[in-house]
């Protein structure tokens, strides 16, 4: 039985931040882990892509775009060259970024590759785990050293750095 992670009203939620006027908010790139073994880890890596759109969204005030949250449904990954128009659309987006924001507790190979794109163009880093923010800045110190400053460790949504967001973004949702 395949059960669905979050509810309706969250999705509709999520979407509310493309119709809504945001030219205000600053645009924040979700990095996070799209590859899995199983299709129903994929699934889920694509759910949690979603979840902290939604939690960047509702609680950091920022407009959340995450690729790899919608691009799966018109696009496999398995395919290098949808994967290739898939990744060239991420760097698109990341350009027109004004932070990227490095979810969950893990870095994968397309995750790197997405912090020292960001960090090459200048765009801050903000990790929410303690020991990924202090790999993050191994990585920047080696590879994009006058950059290094601009990789930020930001506690206060510490939610963002879990692995498994949606129980949080579930428990948003019931609050009055």
């Amino acid at each position: 039985m395949n059960q669905k992670i979050y509810s309706e009203g969250w999705e509709r939620k999520l979407l509310e931040q493309f119709t809504a006027k945001n030219r205000d908010r600053k645009k924040a790139y979700i990095c996070s882990p799209l590859r899995a073994e199983t299709a129903k880890d994929l699934l889920m890596n694509i759910e949690r892509a979603r979840a902290y759109m939604l939690y960047a969204y509702e609680k950091m005030g920022v407009v959340a775009r995450a690729p790899h949250a919608y691009l799966p449904m018109l696009l496999d990954d398995g395919i290098p060259a949808e994967r290739a128009i898939a990744l060239q659309f991420g760097q698109r987006l990341l350009e027109n970024s004004d932070v990227l924001l490095v979810c969950g507790n893990t870095l994968s190979h397309g995750m790197r590759s997405e912090i020292n794109y960001a960090l090459s163009l200048g765009i801050p880093v903000i990790a929410f785990n303690q020991d990924l923010y202090i790999d993050l800045k191994q990585m920047a110190d080696k590879e994009h050293p006058a950059m290094s400053k601009k990789v930020i460790l930001q506690q206060e949504h510490f939610t963002m750095g879990f692995t498994n967001p949606v129980v949080f973004v579930n428990a948003m949702e019931e609050k009055p």
